[in-house]
This record gives structure tokens, C-alpha cells and sequence, in this order.
């Protein structure tokens, strides 16, 4: 049961690892499910997470006050200290993927957590509150604020991303991708964690590439077949595999886009 668990997740630890808890080096990432009426403990960390939401249509994420709501693609930001939670308001099991930067805070010895209480009807009673603030990209509310070390957006709607990702122009290999940004500087979500969305042709593989960071990537639809390090594998819809840094890797869709 909820009651007895901070979270209800299945964590991806690779063994690599041994008996730390940890996807790659510096990331951890899961799936988390909410039985109907659940309402996951809020908190806070000085950790940097997202949530995307694979199966969470019902569910609602609540970040400094604004209830953000979990729709097919979503991407929900937790930054680090703003006091978030989980709630289903639905009648079925919902499922998202999560995502933080939590090994790297531990490597740190710079991770802070501070629980909250369920119990506290007023947290989950509120609406979107100032994310209607930063609905429309090109526009900044005059008495907006925004922080300097996130975006002032938590929630970044999937319905806009497959909309931009349509009308992308591609890349030398075909692929198109859409970055995530804070809309006050241009830059990454967070600091410390970035996020994209890549679109593959039917048309063969990417080009080669490598970068100096680790990358967890979902499978968000579709299949297909990664190369990475020289090793290819398989992949279908909901899949999660890694492309550790300085690692070459190309990707290739099968059946369609």
C-alpha cells in the first residue's frame, strides 16, 4: 500500500553498479504507479527530477503550488527544493517514468530530503496557479518571476511537443529533436539536467555521435533497434536503456516513425 511507502516505483539499477542504486553514474530512473485515489507523500530534495507520463492520463502532479496534470507525452518538471506530490484522481492505474540526478547529488555528499504530510488536504487543493504564466512560448508575463537555476515552466505539454517535433526540420540524418528549455534563458530545463526529444525517420540508421554526458532515453512510441558501443539491441514502446558518455551510438526506427 502507498500509506506505507514513500513511493510505489520500479527502479532500473544496473548491475554494473553492484549494490548501488543507480541507472548510470550520476541518474537514476524508474516507473511509478498510483492505484486509483493514491496520493504519493509530497517532499522536497536538493536532487533534480522530471517526470514523463507513459500510462498517468488521471494523474496530477503538484509542484510549489500548482496542480499540474499528467497527459499522454507530458513532461513535469521537479526542480530541486520545490515541494511536489502525486495524486490519481482516476478510476484506473496509472503509470509515468521518473527521472533525477540523484547519484550525482550522493557522489556530492549534497543530498537533502524533507518529507511532507499526505494528510495536508490544502496542498493538493489548487489549480495551475502560475503555470498559465508560461503557456504561450515568445510571451513573459509582466510580474512574472523566475528563478535563476530553473525553468519558471513545470509542465511541458506532449500534445506541443508532437506538434513541434511535426514541423521540425530534419537533421543531416533525418532525425528531428526538440529541446526543452527554460523560456527566460534559452538554456536547459535545469542545470544539471537536459532534456530532448528525438523523432526517427523510417529511412536507416542516425549518424554516429558521442557526447561527454550519460543519457537515459525512453522509448516514448514506435520500434526499433540501437547501436551503442558496438553492441545493437532491440527496442518497442516503454523501453529504457542508456548511452553512457563518450559512448558512439546511432539509432534507427523500424516500421515507421
Amino acid at each position: 500500500p502507498v500509506e506505507d511507502v514513500e513511493r510505489r516505483a520500479l527502479i532500473m539499477a544496473n548491475p554494473d553498479f553492484g549494490d548501488k542504486t543507480m541507472t548510470t553514474n550520476n541518474l537514476l530512473s524508474a516507473f511509478t504507479v498510483l492505484e486509483p485515489g493514491d496520493r504519493a507523500v509530497p517532499h522536497r530534495h536538493t536532487a533534480a527530477a522530471i517526470r514523463f507520463s507513459t500510462r498517468a492520463e488521471g494523474a496530477a502532479t503538484i509542484v510549489n503550488g500548482r496542480r499540474c496534470d499528467m497527459l499522454p507525452g507530458d513532461l513535469i518538471l521537479t526542480p530541486p527544493m520545490c515541494w511536489h506530490g502525486h495524486i490519481n484522481d482516476s478510476d484506473h492505474r496509472i503509470i509515468w517514468f521518473d527521472a533525477a540526478n540523484i547519484p550525482l547529488m550522493n557522489a556530492l555528499d549534497a543530498h537533502f530530503f524533507e518529507p511532507g504530510n499526505r494528510e495536508d488536504n490544502a496542498f493538493w487543493q489548487v489549480d495551475e496557479g502560475d503555470e498559465r504564466l508560461w503557456d504561450a512560448a515568445g510571451l513573459v508575463s509582466g510580474g512574472a518571476e523566475a528563478a535563476v537555476s530553473h525553468s519558471p515552466k513545470y509542465r511541458y505539454p506532449g500534445e506541443a511537443t508532437r506538434r513541434l517535433l511535426g514541423a521540425s526540420a530534419p537533421g543531416p540524418d533525418g532525425s528531428r529533436t526538440v529541446r526543452y528549455v527554460n523560456p527566460v534563458t534559452g538554456g536547459s530545463v535545469m542545470t544539471t539536467l537536459d532534456c530532448h526529444a528525438v523523432r526517427l525517420p523510417n529511412e536507416g540508421a542516425t549518424r554516429l555521435k558521442r557526447g561527454t554526458w550519460n543519457a537515459i532515453c525512453l522509448v516514448v512510441e514506435g520500434e526499433g533497434r540501437s547501436t551503442v558501443g558496438g553492441e545493437t539491441f532491440e527496442w518497442s514502446r516503454h523501453d529504457v536503456f542508456t548511452i553512457p558518455h563518450w559512448t558512439w551510438v546511432s539509432h534507427e526506427a523500424d516500421g515507421g516513425d
